[in-house]
Parts: C-alpha cells; structure tokens; sequence
C-alpha cells in the first residue's frame, strides 16, 4: 500500500485557531503526545498520559455533520477513525 493512503488528516482547534495536522499511523502514541508535539498548552496532559487526571479530554468531531463525542486523547489512537476530524480542545483546564 502507498504511503500516502495512511496519511491521516486532522484539523486541531483550540483558542478559535486552527491548526491543520497531518500525520501517518503509528507516527504517535496517541491523541495526546500528538497534541503536545504541535502545541504547547498550559496544564494540558498533567498526567502524562496516564489516564488518571483528564486534562486531555478533547471533543472530536466532523465538520461535516453535528454528531461529536468527548474522549481522553492520551486513550484515543492515530488512526482511520481520525481522518478527517476536528479535535477541540477546551479552553478550560482542571
């Protein structure tokens, strides 16, 4: 298979700014080492990705349709199910 068909795109969001992704599978461990690597955002992942404090929740959703659903990022995997997403960070930290 081509490189190029693993290519997965995604558009993070945080602060009304936009920020274009593109990465390939297996490029990351997860949502949030992804998010941390593009931006920097105070308070955000304290735990590490250790599942226990939940400032890396992010809502996840399609431009193309209202449905969205809110998830932990450092539990969320880069793959196909991303492509083509908006990721929304909060504004608010715990």
């Amino acid at each position: 298979m081509p490189a190029n068909e693993r290519d997965i795109s995604l558009t993070i969001i945080y602060r009304g700014e936009s920020c274009p992704i593109q990465t390939y599978l297996n490029e990351y461990g997860s949502l949030m080492t992804l998010i941390s690597d593009h931006l920097a955002i105070p308070g955000f992942g304290l735990c590490c990705g250790m599942g226990s404090c939940g400032t890396c929740v992010v809502t996840i959703g399609n431009k193309y349709t209202s449905a969205s659903r809110s998830v932990m990022a450092c539990d969320m995997q880069i793959n196909d199910e991303l492509s083509n997403t908006q990721i929304t960070i909060s504004d608010q930290r715990y």
